[in-house]
């Protein structure tokens, strides 16, 4: 060795971490994106966030302002999406990252057996966490979204409930007699009709007026409960 060469490597030494310095990191990018993930409450729980885009060798200024995070309207922020990290100081630049967003969910699934064509109760349910990832066909994480629902077809203890085992429950029968609520203002009538066509929650189905024999459409509130507005 001789003292030129050692002077050499020791510059050389001294160069790489001075010029890493300056490079902004890619954690850095990463616990950007997942601290926008985080204010936008996304509603997973034991969150995880994945770049699938950045590419190793991507080279980019220190951003000494706190790194922007964007997303363009509409996109959605659970599973696979895009966003875009961008700085304004002291050298302006932006990329477009591909993220996967993970976590998990309170998802409800069947307590006990629930055969076709059952009324979904609320005893039937339990709650249980799974990853959002693995729930390829929906899930539900409200009782409420399925009152008046029933299984489609027969339903297995512990299976996760999805938009494909339920259907809603009829409220109106074509051919029962029924009440037909009318409001206009504060006035509320009460009068007796017959369906003639089935309905659901809110589904507008045609009614015939027994009273005045007239043929009309209304909105299936309730049990055989229909309401006509003015």
């Amino acid at each position: 060795w001789n003292k030129s060469l050692t002077g050499i490597l020791l510059t050389v030494c001294f160069l790489i971490p001075a010029h890493a310095n300056l490079l902004q990191s890619h954690n850095g990018i990463r616990d950007a994106v997942k601290q926008f993930v985080i204010q936008q409450q996304v509603p997973l729980n034991n969150l995880q966030v994945t770049l699938t885009s950045l590419n190793k060798q991507l080279r980019l200024p220190k951003c000494k302002k706190v790194l922007q995070v964007s997303m363009a309207p509409g996109t959605k922020l659970l599973g696979h999406t895009s966003l875009t990290v961008s700085c304004a100081s002291p050298k302006q630049w932006k990329i477009h990252v591909a993220a996967h967003i993970d976590g998990q969910v309170n998802a409800l699934i069947a307590r006990y057996p629930i055969p076709r064509g059952t009324v979904i109760q609320n005893s039937d349910l339990e709650f249980v966490l799974r990853r959002y990832s693995q729930l390829n066909y929906g899930y539900y994480g409200s009782a409420n979204l399925l009152a008046n629902m029933v299984a489609k077809r027969n339903i297995k203890a512990g299976q996760i409930l999805t938009p494909g085992l339920v259907k809603a429950k009829k409220l109106v029968l074509r051919g029962q007699h029924i009440t037909i609520v009318a409001q206009s203002g504060g006035l509320n009538l009460r009068v007796k009709g017959k369906a003639l066509m089935d309905g659901q929650q809110g589904q507008t189905i045609k009614v015939k007026n027994l009273n005045s024999k007239k043929l009309i459409y209304a909105r299936v509130i309730s049990s055989g409960v229909v309401k006509v507005d003015f």
